[in-house]
């Protein structure tokens, strides 16, 4: 393989594509995409190997976040010290009061997120230097971690546990901005299948965690069981998958080629057309400020459905519990089973991209504020009937799940469709800072109402 080197003149063409916002974005693939896709690793066998290692990806890279939220109230259990220290006990309380753990699981979410925005911010200025194997494996290592972490602190050492979840956050940040950057090198069904594994990890990971532990195996015990998602993921990476050879693969942290760190596909068949849809990495960073700018319109309403489907998640599921309902499932269980269904929701939406596209993206943050609106004022005004309002609530759930969803595989759906292939790589990888930001935000904002709501001192007939 020889290293291919751009011309002056490509060179030129590259600045005058960046210099202008609106060539970011295209109505129809170009030949030369085409041309990229009849390679032999886009075709056959490699292409079904690729399709389901994405979908892979995606059930293991979001896996440990989701197991992370679903255990969050078993993680903030109060321990003996917090109980005789703030005399709290969920027995002394009446059935028709609000009860409310001392930390919200908002915080949870925050040690769950803020690692994963600081990636996705800074990984445009770093992220292109280090090869494809360095990044699977660091998404691996932090993975495990995670898991042993967390298993080992349980509710007791709780520090360690916030440590543990922002293990699973460094790992779930770092494979999101990889595994959809390594996209643009594929089919583009491979970012429905990635959507798809995403959507598949919110249930197999809330269902596996609420499943283990009502069968009686404790939260640890459970945890430590699932050490089996970072190695999956890490045989699909290194196993599975055929990597095309222009893909920066090496094992050496910061070795590339500062104008194209990407090999020739073979010195005969390297035709113009071809070399024009190879990925530009090297932006400064008034070039990636004006490349975002027309993103916008995809990640503005995202980060509004996410902030308003966590606020939901986060600040409410553990105080919209229904009395009437704990002979049959406690309160606690109700919180794991609204995680379960929210993310049965969002499986359903992020695999219906080769059902169905949906270009009106800002309809999606409005139906999710209604959702919100509803759901907060069931748990200040306790209005829906004790015999059968968790069944209303569950179908909301369901419905917000949906709506999430729809909001994560439309957008990068689209931006995947109507980006120009050099710019494709970037534009999918900082696109997902939309949702994090929203997440974050809402993380802090969960925090706060938690407190508010359970000083309101709320009681219901």
């Amino acid at each position: 393989m020889a290293d291919y080197n751009i011309s002056e003149e490509w060179k030129e063409d590259e600045d005058q594509n960046v210099t202008d916002e609106t060539n970011l974005i295209t109505d129809s693939h170009t030949s030369s995409n085409e041309l990229r896709y009849e390679q032999p690793w886009f075709t056959g066998t490699c292409k079904v190997r690729a399709l389901v290692a994405f979908w892979i990806f995606g059930l293991t890279n979001n896996f440990g976040y989701v197991v992370m939220l679903s255990a969050a109230n078993d993680i903030l259990q109060p321990n003996e010290q917090e109980i005789a220290k703030c005399k709290w006990n969920a027995t002394t309380q009446s059935p028709h009061e609000l009860i409310c753990n001392p930390t919200g699981t908002g915080s949870i979410l925050l040690a769950d997120i803020l690692p994963t925005l600081f990636i996705k911010f800074t990984a445009p200025f770093y992220m292109h230097r280090i090869s494809y194997n360095l990044r699977v494996m660091v998404v691996v290592l932090f993975n495990a971690s995670s898991f042993i972490i967390v298993a080992l602190a349980g509710s007791q050492i709780k520090w360690l546990s916030y440590i543990g979840v922002a293990c699973g956050s460094v790992s779930s940040g770092f494979g999101e901005i990889t595994f959809l950057s390594m996209s643009s090198y594929y089919a583009a069904n491979a970012i429905s299948t990635w959507s798809s594994g995403t959507g598949a990890a919110g249930i197999f990971g809330a269902i596996s965690y609420a499943g283990l532990t009502q069968l009686g195996l404790s939260a640890n015990t459970s945890l430590l069981i699932m050490l089996v998602v970072p190695l999956s993921m890490a045989l699909s990476y290194y196993l599975l998958i055929v990597r095309p050879p222009y893909i920066h693969n090496s094992w050496s942290l910061w070795s590339f080629n500062k104008i194209n760190q990407y090999q020739e596909l073979s010195a005969d068949s390297q035709t113009d057309s071809n070399r024009r849809t190879t990925p530009k990495n090297d932006y400064t960073l008034l070039q990636m400020i004006k490349l975002i700018q027309p993103l916008l319109k995809f990640m503005v309403p995202l980060m509004i459905v996410y902030m308003a489907e966590y606020f939901i998640n986060q600040a409410l599921f553990e105080l919209l519990y229904f009395s009437a309902a704990c002979s049959w499932l406690s309160i606690e269980a109700q919180y794991r089973w609204y995680q379960t269904i929210y993310q049965v929701g969002v499986f359903i939406s992020r695999s219906s991209v080769n059902c169905f596209t949906f270009k009106h993206l800002w309809i999606l943050p409005l139906l999710q504020i209604v959702n919100l609106t509803i759901l907060t004022n069931q748990v200040i005004y306790h209005y829906m009937p004790e015999s059968h309002g968790i069944w209303i609530v569950f179908a909301l759930i369901l419905f917000e799940g949906c709506l999430g969803g729809l909001g994560y595989v439309q957008t990068f759906y689209q931006i995947s469709h109507q980006v120009k292939d050099e710019h494709r790589e970037f534009s999918l990888g900082i696109a997902s800072v939309a949702d994090s930001t929203g997440i974050t935000i809402t993380a802090f904002l969960s925090i706060l109402a938690h407190n508010n709501i359970c000083g309101l001192g709320i009681t219901w007939k």
